[in-house]
């Protein structure tokens, strides 16, 4: 092969594809894989993670495992688990919440802790820290990311693997990563899921059809996170919205930032929760809720229909008690 042939080979639209990046986009999912597989198979970056976590550089530790996207029933999911046992066989935990450029859920590191003490009720471990690894103007731009225990910047990260001359494979993470923090740099651009589109209009045109009442928006283009359907029709209070929690299995009518009143909302309210409705905390927020069954928005829509018409009964039920709650 002439010379000539070798370049044109490595030529596409004028560029040339030595000087393309191996992924036009990175998902949050994707840092976390990355970062599960380097705890699992690399025990120097596991000392150097967990040295930066908990402050101490003791090595002794046995690798337990790290797990991705760890849910809690009532209060969501820990993006990763990463589980050590130190001294006196005591476990040691790291809950890692991992941002691109997704806005930041409400009490979103509230909920960290509350995974984290229940773990220690649960004897999965003794002792726990929480963790936010994100691109470092995420980082400066969000508060949210202060109530985190302990801070870890993409940046520091990418170096972490920068450092690591001649390693070919470091080199690659470090090149993911680098992808990552020009997306924050970029914005929030969440990637669209077709799958997870399709479900969502056709549960959209169920709604319109059957139970034109709720108002449900028409539903644009939605990313494969996308699990709750939301309404607020008109007659609905201000401080008042209902999610239809597809994978949970539960609708939720949400008081907005009224968590810290349960009991004294519960007792306001005690005879209205009949017949299968509850009253619970969710974030800053309180709700009462009707168990449904669960739906799988990455499904096909048509054999999950009749479930969709029971959460949209939910729905429409939550919303006519609205007017009976006391707040």
């Amino acid at each position: 092969m002439t010379q000539r042939q070798n370049e044109e080979l490595y030529e596409q639209d004028g560029r040339n594809l030595r000087d393309i990046q191996p992924l036009q986009s990175v998902a949050e999912r994707d840092i976390d894989l990355l970062l599960i597989e380097e705890l699992h198979v690399n025990s120097s970056f596991c000392s150097w993670f967990y040295e930066l976590v908990w402050g101490t550089g003791n090595h002794n530790l046995s690798f337990l495992g790290a797990w991705h996207s760890l849910t809690h029933t009532e209060h969501g999911e820990s993006d990763i688990v990463v589980l050590v046992e130190g001294v006196e066989g005591r476990k040691l935990a790291i809950l890692v919440e991992n941002k691109i450029d997704a806005i930041a859920q409400p009490n979103q590191a509230g909920r960290y802790r509350i995974r984290g003490d229940a773990g220690i009720e649960k004897d999965w471990w003794h002792q726990y820290r929480t963790c936010i690894v994100a691109p470092q103007a995420y980082l400066d731009a969000n508060s949210e990311a202060d109530l985190y225990d302990v801070r870890i910047s993409y940046e520091y990260i990418k170096q972490w693997f920068e450092t690591k001359e001649g390693d070919y494979r470091s080199k690659y993470r470090a090149q993911i990563i680098e992808i990552a923090i020009g997306q924050n740099r970029r914005g929030y651009q969440p990637e669209p899921h077709g799958g997870v589109t399709q479900f969502w209009f056709d549960y959209w045109q169920l709604s319109t059809k059957e139970f034109r009442g709720l108002q449900m928006a028409k539903p644009g283009e939605k990313p494969a996170r996308s699990d709750w359907p939301t309404f607020s029709p008109v007659e609905l209070k201000s401080d008042f919205v209902v999610f239809h929690k597809l994978q949970r299995g539960a609708v939720d009518l949400t008081i907005k930032g009224a968590g810290g009143d349960i009991e004294h909302l519960k007792q306001l309210n005690e005879s209205l929760l009949v017949d299968g409705l509850s009253m619970l905390t969710t974030g800053e927020s309180a709700a009462i809720r009707i168990e449904v069954p669960e739906m799988n928005r990455f499904g096909e829509f048509a054999p999950q229909i009749d479930k969709a018409r029971d959460g949209l009964l939910a729905v429409s039920r939550l919303i006519e008690l609205s007017h009976k709650i006391q707040v």
